[in-house]
């Protein structure tokens, strides 16, 4: 009978040479897959989220909730989105009118968002010495029912300031009802981070608008998209470009589209 011819020094750096390359060429479709897989997470979120919305809209003759204390029934402020001890499921108490239709719902995080938050910190939360512990990604757009007609000027505010009903948006298809931010701000671009669950956008991009961390070319974390649900509930990848897209998709009151 022969003897067993092992592998030689050469034969074994072969292989972990080629493993070395299979590995190379798999892990980058692997964080892509990943990446993926998180945002088709997040959409199914944001879907979830509108139709909670659309049980509080049925069971409140069409009017929207507050926009500033729709999670939150103060307002979130603080920076109540990463602040585990104030989370919901914990503090029911503090839940806005929303709340009810969500709780109990694991719908409430991006997944990506929980990273790209822990990367990149936050804008106006570093000071509060919270531990960045996402909790809530998604805000609703102030222009349904909430504070941002205050922003508006005057000529444009009739328009708005009574904008509380369903029925008065004039093209739903086209409105975003909640909607994603980032944690940072972007100079011309956005003025602001996430710091409460009230998206505000105004055309000049010195507020909120919409995240640019999905499908981010390049990995370039300013130059990505984000995922929104519309008030017809639809969902849909938005883009904060140019400059005013964030408000032109907010704007519930039909064409002409102010500018300011």
């Amino acid at each position: 009978m022969g003897k067993r011819r092992g592998f030689t020094l050469v034969e074994l750096l072969v292989v972990i040479a080629i493993i070395a390359i299979l590995m190379a060429i798999l892990l980058p479709a692997l964080q892509r897959a990943k990446k993926q897989v998180r945002t088709i997470i997040c959409r199914s979120n944001l879907k979830q989220y509108g139709l909670a919305a659309r049980m509080y809209l049925d069971d409140n003759e069409g009017s929207f909730p507050y926009s500033f204390s729709w999670l939150y029934k103060d307002g979130g402020r603080g920076c109540r989105w990463h602040d585990a001890s104030k989370n919901l499921d914990q503090n029911p108490d503090l839940g806005g009118v929303l709340w009810p239709y969500l709780k109990d719902k694991d719908i409430h995080l991006c997944p990506e968002f929980n990273v790209v938050a822990k990367m990149k910190g936050c804008y106006l939360c570093d000071g509060t010495k919270i531990p960045i512990e996402p909790q809530y990604s998604y805000g609703m757009n102030s222009y349904l029912n909430g504070d941002a007609w205050g922003a508006v000027p005057a000529q444009y505010r009739t328009k708005m300031e009574n904008v509380r009903k369903e029925s008065q948006v004039k093209n739903p298809q086209r409105v975003f009802f909640f909607s994603e931010e980032n944690t940072w701000v972007i100079s011309g671009l956005s003025g602001v981070g996430i710091n409460d669950n009230n998206l505000r956008a105004i055309p000049p991009g010195t507020t909120d608008c919409f995240a640019t961390y999905h499908s981010a070319p390049g990995g370039d974390l300013n130059m990505g998209y984000a995922n929104a649900v519309f008030v017809d509930l639809h969902v849909e990848q938005v883009s904060a470009r140019p400059n005013p897209n964030t408000f032109i998709l907010s704007w519930p009151s039909g064409p002409p589209i102010p500018d300011w």
